[in-house]
């Protein structure tokens, strides 16, 4: 009898499921447990599992940190997401992986400042472009104006003066140093309208009231959020179709190795093994099929529905779902070479 490394129940070594790492075998009492455990031995998991039973306890491997870039301008690379410094687009990921992202912090920032924003402007803009205004008197008007659009320019615009510093620091200017100029000199010239209306020219006067723009800062603001909080979500959902693609790739491999079977991480696959594809399996990586006959559902690749028949020597693309038949494969290509990987990359 044996433990479960993962739950530490005891489990029959003739029946339970087990896995080969580092020359230890490893025996589960369920495959939810074995699926666990390859999430830790693969870096996923913060803590190594503890193996009773004389089993040295697993250590995750060191993970390389994660390089940021920018979509517009790849040559921007960095260790930490943030905003690119010569466009102001958020960063992403060099290289996307399969694991569910955390909630998108940027993503519920804008959505937030967004909707604090629209319920803001919209009773400036009923203020400065209907009767309205006048109907409260023209100084009670501006004073509202200018306490309801306040927080739309300086907190809900905020990462948009961010940005357009940053422009300016790294000189190159781009749409924010736009928005930045042109909210802030709306904004500052309108207060400074509204708390000294004395010293604003006459020919800047309206049938003798002074001119205001809080309108057109917060609708600008209010504006250029909505486009951001849409180009996020849009870039979210590529991001989940990426990692569906992923997905198409089991976490495992069945490597046969003095004539037995191992299952271990695909990522310890390496090309020339000799792997075991069972019916139904996902193929692990590209290969050539060294024994058996199966039929292969290649549509993930090819957009055909109908299964291809698979002899010795032919060819079998990682990601497509075997179907009938048993085969073993030699892989060809491994890691980032693989048809799946390439795609991913495009």
């Amino acid at each position: 009898m044996a433990k479960d490394p993962i739950c530490h129940m005891e489990v029959d070594e003739s029946t339970g499921l087990k896995l080969e790492h580092d020359g230890q075998t490893y025996y589960f009492c369920c495959d939810g447990c074995r699926q666990k455990f390859l999430r830790q031995i693969r870096g996923e998991a913060s803590q190594p599992p503890h193996v009773h039973h004389g089993a040295a306890p697993v250590s995750p491997p060191v993970s390389k940190p994660t390089l940021y870039t920018c979509p517009m301008h790849p040559e921007v690379q960095q260790d930490h997401p943030g905003a690119c410094p010569k466009c102001g687009m958020a960063l992403e990921p060099v290289a996307p992986t399969a694991e569910e992202e955390p909630g998108d912090a940027e993503l519920t920032s804008m959505t937030r400042r967004l909707w604090v924003a629209a319920v803001l402007s919209v009773p400036v803009l009923i203020l400065a472009m209907t009767p309205l205004g006048q109907w409260l008197g023209t100084a009670t008007s501006l004073w509202i104006q200018l306490l309801l659009s306040t927080p739309v320019v300086l907190w809900a615009g905020w990462p948009f003066f961010q940005r357009g510093w940053q422009s300016i620091v790294h000189r190159s200017l781009n749409m924010f140093t736009l928005i930045a100029l042109g909210t802030g000199a709306a904004y500052l010239y309108s207060l400074f309208a509204v708390l000294f209306p004395d010293s604003i020219p006459e020919a800047f006067r309206r049938a003798g009231h002074v001119e205001v723009y809080f309108e057109a800062a917060a609708v600008i603001v209010t504006l250029v959020l909505l486009g951001q909080v849409l180009e996020l979500r849009a870039r979210r959902k590529t991001s989940g179709a990426i990692r569906q693609l992923l997905a198409l790739a089991p976490p495992t491999a069945r490597v046969v190795r003095n004539g037995h079977e191992q299952e271990i991480p695909l990522e310890q696959v390496q090309i020339g093994d000799i792997l075991q594809v069972r019916p139904g399996e996902k193929i692990p990586v590209d290969g050539d099929i060294v024994d058996g006959r199966s039929t292969v559902d290649e549509s993930m690749i090819t957009g055909e529905p109908m299964p291809v028949t698979k002899e010795p020597g032919d060819p079998v693309i990682g990601g497509t779902v075997n179907q009938t038949g048993a085969f073993r494969m030699r892989a060809r290509h491994v890691g980032g070479d693989t048809v799946l990987s390439r795609i991913v990359h495009m």
